[in-house]
């Protein structure tokens, strides 16, 4: 199938990078990255080598920083519920001893209604992990296609591709043909492949391709390539230093080998570590068994990690660092509010008394 049609049904690289985001996540990540595209810029015009993960780092600093007064909202609601630990104690002990299922249910419903009248919100404490699904998904397409979103990486696929149709026809042909049939291969099902054509004699085209080659590829192709594939080396190694970030590809899943796998567990850590600290600040309800949204909260603590670690391992590696910087600022924002509401609650609590 490699003559005049050559890879006839391929127009972009895999399912999850060719699939661009809907009428909902369209404009999010439109928006996303022209902003991420601008810190980006700034970034590079003082720095050559791991631009794309610092990016990340002060992109998902700004996110907090937008997110910052919800974050101060599910605080003051969950140490005002420790504040009112006595009076919800005394809903309980109304229907101690009652194990009976109606009985159940009326002190759930009135602790609900108590727990409602005085703006607690049980659930807070899953929010930061779900408010950021949206930014989230977004991001994917973004760090999938980041060639599409961020001008400096484009111009440097651009002119690798530039530099692969230097390569006399037969031997671009022999060496790079394997790699897109195995990519048809393995995403033949694509509306969108099947529909369009692929040409390694098209910029357009071959840019994708770049897009698709993961490092070890490129290590091949290099030595199939030997002298003919001299322009390459600056480009590739340019693009090494752009998307790299502590030795880890970051435009590339993470997977299972070392380093990428560190991501994966980073990413499981942390979103554990965040859910556990905001369940540590309201303990006594911790073992009521008889709420459901405590019940939700405590499953979404231990299983929401494993999620992410899991999806983190087929995802690009910039996504499950920025969900980890993510982590890890909310966390400090968790302390930090933790403190402060402590202090004003117990001074409230001793001007009141």
């Amino acid at each position: 199938m490699f003559g005049s049609e050559l890879l006839t049904g391929v127009v972009l690289t895999t399912f999850s990078s060719v699939k661009m985001p809907g009428s909902i996540l369209g404009p999010i990540a439109k928006v996303l990255g022209q902003v991420y595209n601008m810190l980006f810029d700034g970034l590079y015009s003082i720095m050559n080598v791991g631009v794309l993960g610092f990016a990340i780092i002060l992109f998902t600093l700004i996110v907090k920083v937008i997110l910052f007064p919800l974050m101060i909202k599910q605080q003051k609601s969950s140490f005002k519920m420790q504040l009112l630990q006595p009076e919800m104690e005394k809903i309980k002990n109304k229907y101690k001893g009652k194990t009976d299922q109606l009985s159940q249910q009326k002190m759930a419903m009135e602790m609900q209604d108590f727990q409602k009248k005085n703006g607690i919100n049980l659930m807070g404490g899953c929010l930061p992990l779900l408010i950021q699904l949206p930014i989230l998904y977004a991001l994917f397409y973004l760090f999938q296609n980041a060639y599409v979103y961020v001008d400096v990486i484009g111009q440097n696929y651009t002119d690798i591709a530039n530099a692969i149709l230097q390569i006399p026809q037969d031997l671009r042909m022999e060496v790079f043909a394997p790699y897109a049939q195995n990519f048809v291969d393995q995403y033949k099902n694509v509306e969108i492949i099947k529909t369009n054509g692929f040409d390694l004699s098209r910029l357009n085209d071959v840019v994708m391709l770049v897009n698709y080659l993961g490092a070890d590829a490129w290590t091949s192709i290099l030595n199939q390539l030997g002298s003919n594939g001299t322009a390459l080396v600056d480009l590739l190694a340019t693009k090494s230093d752009i998307e790299t970030f502590l030795f880890i590809p970051l435009v590339s899943a993470a997977g299972l080998k070392w380093p990428g796998i560190l991501v994966p567990i980073f990413a499981a850590l942390t979103t554990y570590a965040q859910s556990k600290i905001m369940m540590m600040m309201t303990p006594s309800t911790n073992n009521d068994s008889n709420n459901p949204a405590m019940a939700m909260t405590k499953t979404m603590t231990y299983v929401m990690p494993f999620m992410m670690g899991f999806f983190c391992i087929s995802m690009p590696a910039g996504l499950g660092l920025y969900w980890t910087i993510s982590n890890i600022f909310g966390i400090i924002q968790q302390v930090v509010l933790q403190k402060h509401y402590k202090k004003k609650f117990a001074k409230e609590a001793e001007q009141n008394g």
